[in-house]
C-alpha cells in the first residue's frame, strides 16, 4: 500500500514546479488605466516611482492598440 501511495504522490507532484506563464486580457480602455493609476497613486496604493513606471507601460500598451487599429 506504501508503494502506490508513493507513486501517486510522485505522479500528483510531478507538474510542480514548472515553468507557468500566465497572460492576462486587458480590455479596460487606456483612459480607464490612466484614472485607476491616478487614484491609486492618490490613494497611496502606489509610490510615484510604481506610478511612473505602470504609467510608462500602459502608455505603451495603448500606443500598441492604436497601432494595430
Amino acid at each position: 500500500m506504501i508503494p502506490a501511495l508513493l507513486a501517486t504522490a510522485c505522479l500528483a507532484l510531478g507538474g510542480c514546479g514548472g515553468r507557468t506563464h500566465v497572460v492576462q486580457a486587458n480590455h479596460e480602455t487606456c483612459g480607464k488605466q490612466m484614472t485607476d493609476l491616478q487614484d491609486a497613486l492618490a490613494s497611496g496604493a502606489m509610490t510615484e516611482h510604481e506610478y511612473n513606471k505602470a504609467h510608462r507601460a500602459a502608455m505603451e500598451r495603448c500606443t500598441r492598440r492604436d497601432d494595430r487599429d
